[in-house]
């Protein structure tokens, strides 16, 4: 990425690690998601609703909600990768500078191929199954922010994006948007875009849909992208 929108991007989120707008519960806080290293304008940018929350569960929690051994050992692994990336956006949000962006956007990049979605690393698997690599591609999402229960209220959504989410893009400045999921594809089609960009429906790491029509969205998403490179 160009240092002019390396500035601008590191600006942009010291804005919205600050925001608080929505009065949102404690520990319901904006969550950044810095794009790959190896991102550049006119790239693949995969777009999904709202971040999960990032608020760990204590080993009550873990106890009483997972039966096996696996699955609580599972919880603990994104327990301590949660608080760990708590612990960095503060850092950046604390002081913005190129060191505490790099720590922030590196353990991002670990937690998309390892640790996030389940099993550990789908969420990373199931974006990369598009036909790109994720040190090359950006994610963002509609919401900065998560929200109880994930129920987002239509309004709230279009305000954070008004605010947020189209300065982002402006920045980004990508040739491709990969919505992840109908919600998030519908909402892109219908609001506003700071200039022409095509969007397309991809696949959501907790897709429910049969296996021939998430092979069918994928072939259709990799030929868009390579029409794009």
């Amino acid at each position: 990425m160009a240092k002019s929108n390396f500035q601008k991007l590191k600006k942009h989120f010291a804005a919205v690690a600050a925001c608080r707008e929505c009065n949102l519960p404690a520990g319901y806080f904006p969550q950044l998601r810095p794009p790959g290293p190896g991102y550049h304008p006119g790239g693949v940018v995969f777009v999904q609703i709202n971040p999960g929350h990032i608020e760990s569960m204590n080993e009550a929690e873990i106890a009483k909600r997972y039966k096996s051994e696996h699955g609580r050992n599972t919880a603990r692994l994104k327990a301590a990768d949660a608080k760990r990336l708590k612990r960095l956006h503060k850092a950046f949000a604390k002081r913005t500078s190129s060191e505490t962006y790099e720590n922030m956007r590196d353990a991002f990049m670990e937690s998309m191929a390892n640790i996030w979605g389940w099993p550990p690393g789908k969420y990373g698997k199931t974006i990369e199954a598009h036909g790109v690599d994720l040190n090359d591609i950006a994610v963002m999402n509609l919401a900065q922010c998560p929200v109880p229960k994930e129920s987002n209220k239509s309004k709230q959504l279009q305000r954070c994006w008004n605010k947020w989410g189209y300065q982002q893009l402006e920045i980004l400045q990508p040739s491709l948007i990969v919505a992840q999921g109908k919600q998030a594809y519908n909402f892109l089609m219908e609001t506003g875009l700071p200039y022409q960009i095509q969007v397309v429906e991809g696949m959501h790491h907790a897709d429910r849909r049969s296996r021939k029509r998430k092979d069918q969205l994928l072939e259709y998403v990799r030929r868009q992208i390579e029409a794009n490179e």
